[in-house]
């Protein structure tokens, strides 16, 4: 009888994709498997990046421990196991095998596997769409961030690489939506290019058989012009959806958090984005509030900010004091957690008022749902995202059928025409048409 797998993805989408590559890897050898149990092998991804993240990768680490059957073998790697290697050998005897973030190598070495291609992934995702992580690592400096630390520096991959493996994702699982990202992708292609070169990378995916190509994690920088100016003339198959963290708008916070740009300039970038892709586009940020130098007065200008501005998505994270960042050295975590747990439930309750307000000028409108599954409750509900929806982060689409069309089977990365009847929050609720 075949060996079985399990393997438990924590934290980012960057790490669901190097889960996917050491998932592929495995099925040389073993079957994958969703139940803990029954697997001779448990993997966990870790992720480092933040306090409650790393509380949660040893939970889960211990949690697996007390389930694994005899003579299983338990393996942690990934930002979080990177990041504390030593300590963790020391202190977590449950783990039998340690290993870093992108341990490709290793594994094929530890289990003897020849068909070593970390480019073929096996979907960790619905099929509908798939993350396309174009880069490694980062440059950038800013005070709150152990991403370099931990990944290292940036480093782009080979717009054929990127290519060949979008065409293995859509010819192999169907996927409907490339979903850019990285930890910077406004730095894409300097490295190796001596350009940024995300525009070439685009060109040569929109040639793919792809509906959506979405955009992550783009860093405020003039770079973002540029991708500003390619979706306006016409990029067919790129959304015009722009995910752009811009933390905070205080020019005293943005400074100790070491953002490299100002107020001014995130306005004005803001200001180009709406006037030149206008309502039929999406804005969505993240800001961190209990930043070590934020005041009162700064967290106001930020709710301000955020009320005029009007972003269509926003997150909210609070800002953890974490070792090995600049802010570390710097700062003493001087905002009380009260505090901090107070701006955030400000800002989020504000911004689910404007995200409602934002998304409304869909509702009664026909759109594109991509099928991404079937409801959590009965399983008997479709359910999907328009362009305006990223997976994960966004809202959701719920599809009501027609009696008479109630034995159509909708499947994952199906594309159907949906007219948009309800809203609640960032959600929406509407009577499909047809079959795209």
């Amino acid at each position: 009888m075949a060996k079985k797998f399990y393997l438990l993805s924590l934290g980012c989408s960057k790490n669901t994709v190097d889960s996917e590559r050491v998932a592929r890897l495995l099925e040389e050898k073993y079957q994958p498997t969703t139940d803990p149990r029954e697997a001779d092998l448990l993997l966990v991804n870790t992720c480092g990046f933040i306090e409650p993240a790393k509380e949660e990768s040893i939970e889960t680490i211990l949690e697996l421990a007390q389930l694994k059957k005899k003579d299983a073998k338990l393996i942690a790697f990934g930002c979080f196991v990177k990041r504390y290697m030593e300590e963790l050998k020391k202190e977590l005897h449950e783990v039998d095998i340690f290993l870093p973030t992108e341990p490709y190598k290793e594994i094929c070495q530890i289990f003897d596997l020849k068909r070593c291609n970390p480019a073929k992934r096996e979907l960790l995702t619905p099929k509908s769409y798939a993350y396309l992580k174009i880069s490694e690592g980062c440059n950038r400096t800013c005070a709150f961030c152990a991403i370099p630390k931990i990944r290292g520096k940036f480093r782009s991959k080979p717009v054929e690489e990127l290519v060949e493996e979008a065409n293995f994702l859509i010819e192999t699982y169907g996927v409907k939506e490339l979903v850019i990202v990285s930890q910077d992708t406004s730095y894409y292609g300097k490295d190796i290019y001596g350009k940024f070169a995300l525009p070439q990378l685009l060109d040569e995916l929109q040639k793919l058989s792809i509906e959506w190509i979405r955009l992550h994690y783009l860093y405020p920088a003039k770079e973002v012009y540029e991708i500003i100016d390619y979706l306006e003339k016409g990029a067919q198959k790129v959304l015009p959806y722009l995910d752009m963290p811009i933390q905070h708008i205080s020019e005293k916070v943005l400074k100790a958090m070491r953002r490299g740009h100002s107020r001014e300039f995130l306005e004005k970038l803001l200001n180009y984005a709406r006037e030149k892709l206008g309502e039929n586009s999406i804005l969505r940020t993240t800001v961190i509030v209990g930043f070590p130098m934020e005041e009162k007065e700064d967290f106001e200008k930020l709710l301000k900010f955020v009320e005029e501005v009007k972003f269509d998505y926003l997150g909210v994270f609070k800002y953890y004091h974490e070792e090995g960042t600049p802010a570390y050295e710097r700062f003493e975590d001087r905002v009380p957690e009260e505090v901090k747990e107070e701006r955030k439930h400000l800002l989020e309750t504000v911004q689910s008022y404007i995200s409602e307000e934002r998304l409304s000028r869909f509702l009664e409108t026909e759109q594109k749902v991509l099928i991404d599954g079937y409801d959590e409750d009965f399983g008997t509900v479709p359910v999907g995202r328009s362009w305006f929806q990223a997976p994960e982060v966004d809202g959701q689409v719920y599809i009501e059928l027609p009696v008479e069309e109630r034995n159509i089977k909708l499947r994952e990365g199906d594309l159907v025409k949906v007219f948009l009847t309800q809203q609640e929050g960032v959600d929406f609720k509407g009577n499909f048409l047809k079959k795209v």
